[in-house]
């Protein structure tokens, strides 16, 4: 939270204020340009699963919960 407070130019206070409440949009800008992403991308959902399966002995990767129940209902 420091190191990102630090590349926005504000005081981690004001940051853990603004993630714990409602941020104003310019300090949303902030965190998106520190984090280097779009501000979109903040507000999308995460498909918080993705890794690795061994199943019968071979490895598979997922990136998502879609290809992992492939991987589960195929094999």
């Amino acid at each position: 939270m420091k190191d990102l407070a630090a590349d926005m130019g504000i005081d981690p206070a004001s940051l853990t204020r603004a993630l714990n409440g409602n941020a104003r949009l310019d300090t949303v800008q902030k965190i998106a340009t520190a984090l280097g992403v779009s501000m979109k991308s903040l507000f999308e959902p995460l498909d918080d699963v993705e890794g690795f399966i061994r199943i019968h002995g071979k490895v598979y990767q997922f990136n998502n919960r879609i290809e992992l129940n492939a991987l589960l209902e195929n094999n």
